[in-house]
């Protein structure tokens, strides 16, 4: 069964389209899909080049890391509820256990899209979350030097 999501990768929006066959088409790229174990997927474009990429966290809030860049982005399988699931847009989780090295934003402070909230630290990687939509700051579930794990609700904005 083959299925479109729209990823959005900070200001970046891409069309991802996978089929059952391991096949994974973004913006008219062919990449090969293979997972090596849970979390952990062996990406192979159409010109042999391969990688090994990690994915955790919610759709919403999904982290990628792959040659030692941690990303964070948005998977959009359904765009029409999407918009109706307040956590979907407004709660930042950690995407994996990791421990908070900076609360970038205070509750009342309005933010942008796009802008960190929250700095975490995983594996020697930091990962940035950002703002999921333009709001305002409504709670903080975090300090520094907190040890989160995955799914904890670590920022509520409200519009």
């Amino acid at each position: 069964m083959s299925r479109r999501y729209r990823v959005i990768h900070e200001a970046t929006e891409m069309t991802a389209d996978t089929g059952g066959d391991g096949v994974v088409v973004v913006d008219g790229r062919r990449f090969h899909v293979a997972e090596t174990s849970t979390g952990q997927y062996r990406v192979t474009g159409d010109d042999g080049a391969s990688m090994l990429v990690a994915v955790a966290g919610p759709p919403h809030e999904t982290w990628t890391t792959a040659a030692g860049r941690a990303r964070a982005c948005v998977v959009d399988a359904a765009p029409k509820r999407a918009a109706t699931g307040r956590a979907a847009a407004s709660d930042m989780t950690a995407p994996m256990p990791a421990t908070v090295v900076k609360v970038a934003v205070a509750i009342g402070e309005r933010v942008a899209a796009g802008a960190p909230v929250v700095v975490l630290e995983a594996m020697k990687m930091e990962l940035t979350v950002r703002a999921a939509r333009d709001g305002v700051v409504r709670a903080i579930g975090c300090a520094v030097g907190d040890l989160v794990k995955p799914g904890v609700r670590l920022v509520e904005i409200d519009a």
